[in-house]
């Protein structure tokens, strides 16, 4: 009897543990909600005004890694929930890794409706 009370305490921490995910599936996790976010942009524009740039990625010191640029035609909400599902990932990875970073501040491109498309304007 005393031995299955040793043995129950360590089954139940044991179950307890919460599976950390590795960093080739928080990869492929991020990799699949960035497809998705591609799919959901559109670029399409008739003035410079109809292009907005939103910020993705989390730099291991902070700030985005990144700006989307694209049309105001795009389903702002679903955007916003798929970069925060790829955020939160993102956050694990470095997490995972333990990432370092220069802590350089990304800013937000300059842009113009181009042809009929949003663009980032190369300064």
């Amino acid at each position: 009897m005393s031995k299955y009370l040793l043995i129950f305490p360590l089954l139940l921490v044991l179950s307890c543990k919460e599976d950390t995910p590795t960093s080739d599936d928080l990869l492929s996790q991020m990799n699949s909600i960035n497809d998705e976010i591609e799919a959901l942009i559109v670029t399409s524009c008739e003035s410079s005004d109809h292009c907005v740039a939103t910020p993705v990625g989390v730099k291991p010191c902070g700030g985005p890694t990144k700006f989307i640029v694209h049309s105001s035609e795009t389903d702002q909400q679903k955007l916003d929930a798929l970069i925060e599902k790829y955020n939160d990932l993102n956050s694990k990875y470095n997490e995972v890794n333990n990432l370092g970073s220069d802590c350089s501040v990304v800013t937000a491109p300059e842009m113009d409706c181009v042809s009929g498309n949003c663009q980032e304007i190369e300064s």
